[in-house]
């Protein structure tokens, strides 16, 4: 059969206690289990009803331990199993045989070394936890404002993410230094001579997986919820469904060109998706691309790219706009590392402008080029935009969208 441990790792007395009430009803230990599910292992044995079990803290390593175990054998005693790196479990048969420590001063300086090798591992434990989260939000660290931009963007996913990641993380740290503790106030009591009384059951190992299972319940069901009613991204079917301030490929070139918008070079750009989280209900992302015929018979490849967000209050889009002007400057920067000589020119630039409260003007030319490409990232009050022109002259783009953006305030 498979029993749950009712004490916690700590109460030594209380685990003893508890095997040996298994023991008198039958039951002998076969396993500790050290599956998430904690269980432990017991099965029938007639012998077991005049069995005692007793734990003994394990001291420097393998070596100690199998040195105890031949001393212990002498005295009637044998090892039956191992909790993790805490005790070792003997049984004895023999009645008669005296209990492997005869005074609590004795098992005191017996956890001695446990107990400093457990505090010796919390700092390891410490750091393995601070490599785990840095692993999984190093851009916190190295580009704060592209994370908190995504967070905001991404908040009904980020959300449940980082905080199951944190109470996870946290719990276990928190868990293992409550033991730690717990052991060293143990062995203050055994060396004043006291023994310390086995304390109430409390179930923790069922507890703990009851704990982990609502959490990750929790977890799922905050994702179900997000995929429902958040987050979510769909198609749209074009400039007709665009509610939000904006301007068409169409209107940034010359009077009297012809924009040809057919071939399945362009099928890729020509679409635009709408998303949104709790915290940037507004979300649009379009791509406008053709072969623009000039009046003056030249013809010139055009793409027009818009991002647009409205976040709740100016602040969370003031996040947006600083995660956007590192998202495009880094991409850009990262390629021409990746291929150096591909750009003649890129520049950053921050620059007042009428209308807007903040705007980045980013522009760079490929090195076989015939004209610059520009990025133009504004901010007016809780609106965000990233407007990315190849081909169309980018002033008179970026004077059509601010007025629109101005519009909507």
């Amino acid at each position: 059969m498979k029993a749950w441990l009712p004490y916690p790792l700590w109460d030594m007395a209380g685990i003893e206690l508890w095997l040996n009430r298994l023991a008198a009803e039958g039951y002998e230990l076969e396993k500790w289990s050290g599956s998430f599910w904690g269980k432990v292992r017991f099965r029938e044995d007639p012998k077991a009803g005049h069995a005692r079990y007793r734990l003994d803290p394990i001291g420097k390593g393998t070596e100690e331990l199998r040195e105890r175990a031949a001393n212990y054998r002498e005295l009637g005693w044998r090892f039956v199993e191992q909790i993790g790196n805490l005790y070792a479990v003997y049984r004895c048969d023999d009645p008669s045989a005296p209990d492997l420590y005869t005074d609590p001063e004795s098992l005191g300086y017996a956890m001695k070394r446990l107990i400093r090798r457990k505090w010796l591992s919390f700092p390891l434990l410490l750091l393995l936890a601070a490599i785990y989260l840095w692993s999984q939000s190093f851009p916190l660290f190295t580009t704060p404002g592209q994370i908190f931009s995504y967070f905001i963007l991404n908040f009904d996913y980020a959300a449940p993410f980082y905080l199951f990641l944190l109470l996870y993380v946290g719990g276990a740290v928190a868990g293992v230094l409550y033991q730690t503790v717990s052991l060293t106030r143990i062995r203050r009591k055994l060396l004043r001579g006291e023994k310390p009384s086995p304390r109430r059951p409390t179930y923790p190992e069922l507890r703990r997986t009851l704990a982990n299972c609502a959490g990750l319940a929790v977890f799922l069901l905050l994702a179900v919820l997000a995929l429902g009613t958040g987050g979510t991204t769909r198609a749209l079917a074009g400039p007709e469904e665009w509610g939000f301030p904006h301007v068409l490929l169409s209107e940034t070139l010359p009077t009297g060109t012809e924009l040809v918008q057919t071939g399945d070079n362009w099928e890729f750009f020509n679409r635009s998706t709408f998303s949104h989280s709790r915290l940037a209900p507004e979300q649009y992302d379009t791509r406008q691309a053709g072969l623009a015929r000039l009046p003056d018979g030249t013809s010139r490849q055009c793409v027009l790219e818009l991002d647009y967000v409205r976040a709740l209050t100016p602040f969370l889009a003031d996040q947006v706009y600083s995660g956007k002007v590192t998202e495009e400057w880094s991409a850009l920067t990262e390629y021409q590392e990746d291929s150096p000589g591909t750009f003649e020119t890129l520049q950053l630039e921050e620059v007042p402008y009428p209308g807007l409260d903040r705007l980045t003007w980013i522009s760079y030319q490929f090195l076989h080029g015939t004209f610059p490409r520009n990025i133009c990232i504004g901010q007016l009050g809780e609106q965000v935009f990233v407007l990315n022109l190849q081909g169309p002259e980018p002033e008179g783009a970026l004077e059509l969208l601010a007025e629109r953006v101005a519009a909507q305030v």
